[in-house]
């Protein structure tokens, strides 16, 4: 074990920017923040990857799933940054009674609670039940799946049996939701919701936070693939702003709903009247061309800006510049499903050559490509800097976080590899993938490991990594970022590293396929202790140590905004911005 020293004084170094870049994070507010205004967005990508709360699993679904969506509980978001959204308020549910043994939640939930859009009746418990029960469904998992199969009693059983239903068959999904029940999930009645685990979890409120544990109007959703077309232009809403029209490709329009009660939600102020997202300006440059001109207020997409518009807000000292640490991170993916060959893949197998990987990694190079520590810095461990757990670590240093070729080719010769590698590398085609993707294969081909790239559209690459029958060693392009910031952990430890919880098959994120019972044992620890920062804290080292993926750098969230913005709020669970709580200053427009 190796305390990363290299790494912890180039953060120190990055203060004074850092620093004098969060003075520029929001707005000096003049006045209370006006209600009113069409609230515009620009997407870089052609359309959502998803808009259901059932599968939406990206920063950019959850951002707009805020404005259509309302959980039982959720965070009011903040105008400092992402770390200091941490206060979970109730949200569906005015209250709840918790067992002596931590096991059993009964959830009360409010009066003034309705759905909007394809039908206006009021959310009942039962819709929190199907929702629940969608889970499952043959035809489309939901997508963060490992956190359910540990805490709702009798879920994995259900499951096993949802999973015997034909695809394709709306009809027969819905018997069997119909004629079948989780056990550890109920509603007395309509105002009553009882959730049980068979542990205790420390975190289950926070699970419960998520987009997928959401009311779903059953009478409505079951007549639709789960994401499809017309589900997404159909499936109501529980949130502040429905769908008034949803053109693929094209546009997508929200609206605040009419029976919306601003007194029932602590969360959301609602500020805008409208919010439309428009998906024909598919180049960075376009997006904040139409931010500058003001045709438009935020983005969508856009990970990072561009490094040449993040200096010109900054040496303008512009308000609407703003930069948070985000706890997200990019790394590299190793195809392990367990039925996927090639030589890049046997190779991989070996901790030598994972190693040699890491150490040929240059990651000081990749953090400059990004925009310098403004934007980014490096990562060596998997927990990141703000979630539980996290103690700065780094198994295979380098000076300057600059990698080692040298290293990683005596590596690969014990490994049986003394003329290097070849390795099928699959990356996301955007610029900021392509630029990272560019930068690996001529840092890595220092260290005698050959990147083979293989470009995937935005809207096949979630397909082709889960495909066993496709063609890729890496992927390069992988990120996560928290789904809520602090007590995160059981996302990566004990969620998509943890066996018990993510098996390999489908759904497993980024076919990551790991399995270490130390590890497992360690998160089983965690879930019902009253402490388990130092139980995260001991398995980070050890799976850091044993390399399942690749560590790149953790990213800080940065957006820029149109000067119509006169009050900028951050949601920590889309990881950006809050657009249910960003006011405008003029209304009328």
């Amino acid at each position: 074990m190796h305390v990363n020293v290299l790494l912890r004084s180039a953060k120190r170094a990055a203060v004074p920017l850092l620093a004098a870049y969060t003075a520029l994070c929001a707005p000096a507010l003049a006045d209370e923040p006006k209600f009113g205004g069409t609230l515009r967005i620009a997407s870089l990508e052609a359309d959502l990857d998803a808009f259901d709360p059932l599968t939406g699993y990206s920063v950019e679904s959850w951002e707009i799933l805020r404005a259509t969506t309302r959980q039982l509980v959720t965070y009011p978001g903040s105008p400092v940054g992402l770390k200091e959204d941490t206060t979970l308020v109730p949200d569906l549910a005015k209250s709840w009674d918790v067992s002596p043994d931590g096991k059993t939640y009964t959830f009360h939930l409010k009066d003034d609670i309705f759905f909007s859009g394809s039908t206006e009746r009021k959310i009942v418990a039962g819709d929190f039940v199907y929702g629940i029960k969608r889970f499952c469904d043959p035809n489309k998992q939901v997508a963060a799946i490992n956190y359910f199969n540990l805490v709702f009693s009798g879920f994995v059983d259900y499951c096993k049996e949802f999973s015997k239903v034909p695809t394709g068959d709306l009809a027969a999904s819905k018997a069997f939701i119909d004629s079948h029940e989780i056990s550890g999930v109920s509603a007395p009645d309509d105002k009553t919701l009882v959730i049980h685990s068979d542990t205790k979890n420390y975190d289950f409120l926070n699970i419960l936070s998520m987009n997928f544990v959401s009311p779903v109007a059953s009478e409505i959703a079951s007549k639709y693939f789960p994401d499809s077309l017309e589900s997404r232009k159909n499936l109501p809403s529980s949130g502040p702003y429905y769908v008034v029209s949803y053109d693929q490709g094209q546009k997508l329009v929200l609206k605040k709903a009419k029976n919306f009660k601003a007194e029932s939600d602590e969360a959301r102020k609602a500020y805008v009247d409208e919010i439309h997202v428009d998906f024909t300006t598919n180049s960075e440059d376009a997006v904040v061309q139409k931010i500058q001109a003001g045709e438009a207020d935020l983005s969508l997409y856009l990970d990072t800006p561009p490094r040449g518009t993040i200096r010109q807000y900054v040496s303008k000292d512009s308000p609407y510049l703003h930069a948070t640490n985000s706890g997200s991170a990019n790394f590299i993916t190793i195809n392990a499903q367990k039925n996927a060959t090639s030589e890049g893949i046997e190779a991989l197998r070996k901790p030598e050559v994972r190693q040699a990987l890491s150490y040929a990694v240059n990651r000081a190079h990749l953090v400059q490509t990004l925009g310098g520590s403004i934007a980014a810095v490096p990562l060596s461990q998997i927990i990141t800097s703000t979630i539980s757990g996290y103690e700065q670590f780094d198994p295979y240093p380098t000076e300057g976080n600059k990698g080692n070729p040298e290293k990683a080719r005596e590596l690969l010769a014990k490994a049986g590899y003394p003329d290097g590698i070849t390795l099928d590398a699959l990356y996301r085609t955007n610029a900021q993938n392509e630029t990272i993707a560019v930068t690996l294969k001529e840092d890595l081909a220092a260290a005698g490991i050959t990147l083979n790239l293989i470009p995937a559209p935005a809207s096949e690459w979630r397909a082709y990594v889960q495909d066993p029958k496709s063609r890729w060693d890496i992927f390069l392009n992988a990120t996560f970022s928290p789904d809520w910031q602090g007590p995160s952990t059981r996302m990566l430890l004990g969620g998509w590293l943890n066996s018990d919880a993510s098996p390999c098959g489908p759904g497993n994120v980024y076919a990551i396929c790991y399995s270490n019972p130390e590890l497992n044992k360690l998160a089983a620890e965690a879930y019902p202790s009253d402490n388990p920062t130092p139980l995260w804290t001991k398995a980070d080292k050890i799976v850091s140590t044993d390399l399942p993926w690749i560590p790149l750098f953790e990213k800080r969230k940065i957006a820029i905004t149109s000067d119509r913005i006169s009050h900028w709020v951050w949601s920590s669970l889309a990881v950006q911005a809050d657009i249910t709580n960003i006011a405008l200053k003029n209304s009328g427009s």
